[in-house]
């Protein structure tokens, strides 16, 4: 333990961990997620296939789509 002691102050390091700046742990539930379902294969295998190619992962482009379906009909509701 002396050697390790030594070691950390010889490198400038004064804790080996800080929890001054942490954030809340905010534990998620069944309200912010959408339940898993089940389609054709077809229409998995093309949306794995869209977000292979914009780079994105399933999560980024599920929210891009439900955002864009229901933003529309909320911006209708409005008027």
């Amino acid at each position: 333990m002396a050697k390790l002691n030594t070691l950390l102050e010889k490198n400038g390091i004064k804790e080996l961990s800080s929890f001054s700046n942490t954030k809340d742990f905010k534990k998620r539930t069944s309200k912010d997620m959408i339940p898993n379902t089940f389609c054709s294969k077809y229409l998995v295998n093309k949306f794995r296939q869209e977000a292979e190619e914009k780079r994105w992962s399933y999560t980024t482009l599920m929210t891009i789509i439900l955002e864009g379906r229901y933003e529309e009909k909320n911006k209708h509701e409005d008027d």
